[in-house]
């Protein structure tokens, strides 16, 4: 998956040669190659234990999802667990949907990870009240975290600050876009009301960078505020309905974001107060100086971890950085 997202052709791509590179076009049928054949090694195994155990306790892994939603209808399972293996059509769709959980999961996940605590980094105090937030609920003794999580799970609902922190982080670095089709009967508004119709339109994109920083939509578009999640509707910093869009909305709704929410909660919960993150980017700046060049800038926005698009939107050269176990004296 790293190797994959590491040969991503980028839809900006300006260079026609680019669009030749053999080496690249061969390292992405590898990779596809070896990830279809261990998810259909997967499949194969938990069709086995599920034909085994029908009727037991189901897992929630998506793999486990996607059979337990799909085989008693189209396979026929009888009562006893007997049917016919895995249909070759559904095979083959499974595992391109799971590919896309997987890169979904992980590569949109991590990147999100690490601006959060590159923004922790920039804003001290907002870090100081989100480790004051985990000290309330869970306790300071951090060995006892994992325990308490897992008697205790539903705590994970109850971090206000944590989720609006989340929230901030993914409205200034969203990590990926979305598009839809054109219709005849649908029309956008610009910002002055204008009409644009959509007929014959391939793809109308969302970019969520822009419209989530727009100063039409937002208070302080470029400032890291979480309290923005926090405020009343009345007040300056309330978001507008609509205008955050970092999971998209309506029939383009991301399925799992309950889930990464919860996933990015959890992480936080056991990084933030165990150890402190800062970005190394002068010391990479120096290593690779000679490798840049004469000229070209290295902001935008005035941010040096500014997006670029490796699959997901990654922080620019895979965020250098220094982690230090904090010290709690």
């Amino acid at each position: 998956m790293l190797s994959q997202i590491r040969w991503h052709q980028a839809n900006g791509e300006t260079n026609p040669f680019e669009y030749l590179n053999l080496v690249r076009k061969t390292i992405h049928w590898w990779n596809g190659h070896q990830m279809d054949k261990y998810i259909s090694t997967e499949l194969n195994k938990r069709y086995r234990e599920y034909k085994a155990d029908h009727e037991g306790t189901r897992s929630k892994a998506i793999i486990d999802l996607v059979l337990q939603s799909y085989i008693p209808e189209a396979l026929g399972l009888k009562s006893d667990g007997s049917g016919e293996g895995l249909d070759p059509n559904f095979r083959a769709f499974a595992v391109c949907q799971i590919r896309l959980f997987v890169f979904v999961g992980h590569d949109s996940t991590s990147s999100t990870i690490c601006y959060i605590l590159h923004l922790l980094y920039t804003n001290p105090k907002t870090l100081s009240a989100l480790r004051q937030e985990h000290d309330d609920l869970f306790g300071t003794d951090l060995t006892e975290l994992p325990s308490l999580l897992k008697s205790r799970p539903h705590l994970i609902n109850d971090l206000p600050y944590t989720t609006a922190v989340i929230k901030e982080a993914l409205r200034l670095f969203p990590p990926g876009g979305c598009s839809r089709a054109g219709q005849p009967t649908f029309s956008l508004l610009s910002d002055s009301g204008k009409e644009c119709p959509t007929e014959n339109v391939a793809a109308v994109f969302t970019v969520r960078s822009e419209l989530q920083r727009s100063p039409v939509y937002w208070s302080k578009p470029d400032a890291f505020l979480p309290e923005r999640w926090l405020v009343k509707p009345g007040h300056d910093l309330y978001p507008i309905k609509g205008a955050y869009r970092a999971f998209e909305i309506g029939p383009r709704n991301c399925v799992a974001q309950v889930f990464v929410m919860t996933e990015l909660k959890v992480v936080l919960a056991c990084l933030v107060r165990q150890f402190d993150f800062s970005p190394a980017y002068e010391e990479f700046d120096a290593l690779n100086r000679g490798k840049r060049v004469a000229g070209m800038t290295t902001t935008y926005r005035g941010e040096r971890a500014y997006q670029i698009e490796e699959g997901a939107a990654h922080p620019a050269d895979h965020y250098p950085c220094r982690v230090h176990v904090r010290s709690r004296g």
